[in-house]
């Protein structure tokens, strides 16, 4: 039974399609969204001129960013009758994503540009990462 759908999103086309495609299968289930947006940050070890250069974002301005990529992606979209949750965190996305998939979600759908395989090993896409990492069935909609 699917009663949590996890929608990460950048607020791209791709993620829209996949937030689309979630409310559909949310009406179908009587599911629950949770919409999920990473916002980026390099971790402040990994490279000598990161701790020089790097200015970690406020938690206001990760809120901000946040509020911004939920805004985009909800954007025309009918959404009253199914229940919504937002979150924003900062981090690696695929990593995040997947540590999120752990607490307690039954479906994942997210939007994907449709690499093809090498193209995408070289680029390393999230949405492989989580294909093959998830614990729960992922959709990748393109």
């Amino acid at each position: 039974m699917v009663k949590r759908i996890l929608v990460p999103t950048d607020g791209s086309a791709y993620s829209r399609r996949a937030l689309s495609t979630a409310l559909e299968y949310a009406k179908v289930f009587n599911a629950e969204i949770k919409l999920f947006h990473v916002v980026s940050q390099p971790p402040t070890h990994m490279y000598d001129f990161t701790i020089k250069e790097y200015y970690p974002l406020s938690e206001e301005q990760v809120a901000e960013i946040g509020a911004n990529v939920f805004d985009s992606s909800l954007k025309e979209l009918e959404t009253d009758s199914i229940k919504i949750t937002k979150k924003v965190v900062t981090g690696y996305p695929a990593a995040e994503i997947i540590h999120e998939i752990s607490e307690d979600v039954d479906l994942v759908i997210i939007g994907t540009r449709g690499h093809r395989p090498l193209a995408g090993a070289l680029i390393g896409s999230v949405t492989q990462r989580v294909l093959a990492e998830a614990n729960c069935p992922v959709m990748a909609i393109k």
